[in-house]
């Protein structure tokens, strides 16, 4: 059986329980040995499957690590649009995503700490410029309501707030009041 393309996902409910078992456990083995540590074996052997499992559902590490990325940022995604789902556009809507996407980081720890460093060792492609892409439609009627002018160059400089939010709490391992305080002042324009 060929593996996968990118983005498939299995059609039976056992095919999507074996891919999710994998993503586990590379979240797994990346929390205990990094991304050095995360070989196929290692998940392989961390799942209970068989080395032909892994290339069922991934084309290579490189794929299995892009589906952890994605998987992390659709959760994210979720909390983010949880937080934010009872605002208007404003300040507030900024603070409270920028808090949902640092919560969510540190709630998962190992898996943030895996695609920074993943990016580290390759260029950032088509995932990173959807996400983005979906950043600036979420938080793009906040810029204009505060005017956070041109909102493309905004969204990239809160990116990198929170970024470096999430370095300094990952740093610490848990939450950072006056990184959070820092944050809030500075989109709240204090």
């Amino acid at each position: 059986m060929p593996a996968m393309r990118p983005g498939d996902l299995p059609v039976t409910p056992k095919g999507r329980e074996t891919r999710d078992g994998l993503l586990d456990a590379g979240e797994t083995v990346a929390a205990r040995a990094g991304l050095a540590g995360l070989s196929v074996a290692a998940v392989t052997a961390q799942a209970g499957v068989a080395k032909g499992t892994f290339y069922v559902h991934f084309t290579d590490r490189a794929a299995f690590v892009a589906a952890i990325e994605r998987r992390f940022y659709d959760r994210v995604a979720e909390r983010v649009l949880a937080a934010v789902a009872s605002l208007d556009p404003g300040r507030a809507f900024l603070v409270a995503a920028v808090e949902a996407y640092l919560d969510a980081c540190l709630a998962n720890r190992a898996v943030k700490a895996l695609i920074l460093d993943s990016r580290a060792h390759a260029e950032r492609g088509a995932l990173f410029t959807e996400l983005l892409d979906r950043f600036e439609a979420l938080v793009a009627p906040s810029m204009k309501v505060t005017g956070m002018m041109p909102v493309g160059v905004n969204v990239r400089l809160l990116i990198a707030l929170a970024s470096e939010a999430v370095l300094i709490e990952l740093e610490h391992g848990n939450q950072v009041d006056e990184v959070r305080d820092s944050v809030r002042a500075m989109l709240r324009g204090a």
